[in-house]
Order: C-alpha cells, then structure tokens, then sequence
C-alpha cells in the first residue's frame, strides 16, 4: 500500500511538475517583448519537452518503487544495453519525428498561428508545435496531429507577405477597355480601403499595391476572356482582402453593365433543321 501511495504522489508531483512549467514560462514571456506567434511556439516546445521528462522520470521512479529496477552499476549497464537494443528496433520512427522536429524548428519553417498547407493535404492553422508531432485546426475546426517525420513539404501562408491574384472571365461580347476601366476603379477602391495592409518599400510607399495585371488568358476555353488584378498585402489579412476584391468586382460589373462569362447551352431542333436543309 506503500508503494501505492509513493506511486500516486509521483504522478500528482510530476502533473505539478508539468503546470509549473506551464505557468512560469508564460509569465516570464508576460514581461518580454518578443513577437506573440514566437512566444507561442516557444512555450509549446518547452511544454512538450517537460512532458517527454515527467512522463519518462515518472516511469522510471514508479518501476523503482516496485523494484523492477535498481539503480546499481550491473543494473545500469544492462538496461542501457537494453534500451539501445529497444531503441534500435522500435523507437526508429520516433527518432525521426524529433529529428525532424527538430529541422523544422531550426529553420523556423512555421510557427504558431500560422497557416500551412502539409504535404498538399492538409490546411490549418498552426496550433501547437512538439519535438514528435505537431498539431493544426482546419477550416471545420478539427484538430489534425502530424508525425513531424511524415511532413514532406510545408506551405506557409503567414510569412511576410502574399499576393493576392484575382481571376475574373469577362464574356467577348465586353468592350476590353471597359472591364480594364472597372478593374482600375476596383483597385483604387481596395488600395485605398486597405492601404495600411499593403506591404510597404524602404520609402513606407506600397511596394506592389492593386493593379490591373491585363488579359491573361483567351485560349483556355471559349466562355470568354480572363483578366487579372494583383496586389502584394499583410499575410493575415489576405483571405479577408480576397473576398472583398471579388465582391467589389461583382458590384462594379453590375453598375457598368459588364456580364462576367458563363457557359451556354444550345439546344437544335433537328426537324426544323432538317426542314431547313
């Protein structure tokens, strides 16, 4: 019963343990003035490695209390010779995931809170980051856990900055000058509703602000030609800029009369054309 108890003290201890850490890293991150995305993703990296500790510390103080290890010199050189061999067969995969992790930290490939695109499959924010896997939200509010040794590629939404490319297919039977002339209107309306989200140059001026970029496509298929509008802007704002861009593209088409193309259906009547022939 002893040992009962001793157990159930290690493991209350080491859960303390674990909150302890928890709460002093955010209060030291509390008075710093370190960027919040790189405070987050600290905090999860030490979380996640006081847990590999307390879980592991925790086992081995358990088994002692038990007896089924001692702490003597033979003892020592026999479970190191047996953890190697474990460790060789069995714990490959979770050498690569830290190893991995690891690479991924280094190179500050992501952080907390940003939004990724792994391995071309899945699309989330970025909700916590451990030295075994890491942990992302989709769009449906499911948490999706990666093995850091299975993440092949990673695509960063939330660095820096993002272009911002809208498509829009006109129908040929629109004067070119007039859609260029609406485009225009629409990019002096996005540039100037969201100029302090543009990416700024040395000068604080808007680097690449909202243009029309021109008629970029007329061959892909025969509903009607393709324009585009550009414009370089603060990554976390992008999605919302996107869906305002083609929202005020749609009213200003509308005010000046310009159809955006769609496919049409023919319908023959074959007596009548046979009657014709």
């Amino acid at each position: 019963m002893n040992k009962f108890i001793k157990s159930i003290t290690i493991v209350i201890v080491s859960y303390i343990f674990i909150r302890f850490i928890k709460y002093i890293t955010k209060k030291i991150f509390d008075i710093t003035r370190f960027d919040v995305q790189y405070e987050r993703t600290v905090i999860s990296i030490i979380v996640s490695i006081s847990y590999y500790l307390s879980f592991f510390t925790a086992c081995i103080l358990i088994l002692k209390e038990y007896g089924i290890i001692d702490f003597n010199q033979s003892t020592i050189l026999t479970g190191a010779g047996l953890f190697g061999l474990v460790a060789g067969f069995a714990s490959q995969s979770l050498i690569k995931d830290i190893l991995n992790g690891f690479f991924i930290l280094f190179e500050k490939q992501m952080k907390v809170g940003d939004y990724v695109l792994i391995n071309e499959r899945f699309r989330g924010t970025v909700e916590e980051i451990g030295l075994r896997s890491i942990s992302i939200r989709d769009w449906d509010l499911r948490r999706i856990s990666l093995p850091n040794g299975e993440i092949k590629s990673i695509m960063n939404y939330s660095r820096k900055k993002m272009r911002v490319i809208i498509h829009v297919r006109v129908s040929y039977e629109s004067d070119p000058n007039l859609v260029i002339q609406a485009l225009e209107e629409v990019c002096v309306i996005l540039n100037e509703k969201y100029k302090e989200f543009l990416v700024k140059n040395m000068m604080k001026e808007p680097s690449n602000p909202f243009k029309v970029y021109g008629v970029t496509d007329i061959y892909k298929d025969s509903i009607g030609a393709q324009y585009t509008i550009t414009g370089v802007v603060e990554p976390f704002k992008y999605w919302s800029i996107s869906k305002d861009a083609r929202l005020n593209i749609l009213l200003k088409f509308k005010e000046k009369g310009i159809k955006i193309a769609y496919p049409k259906r023919v319908n023959i009547n074959l007596d009548e054309y046979d009657n014709y022939l």
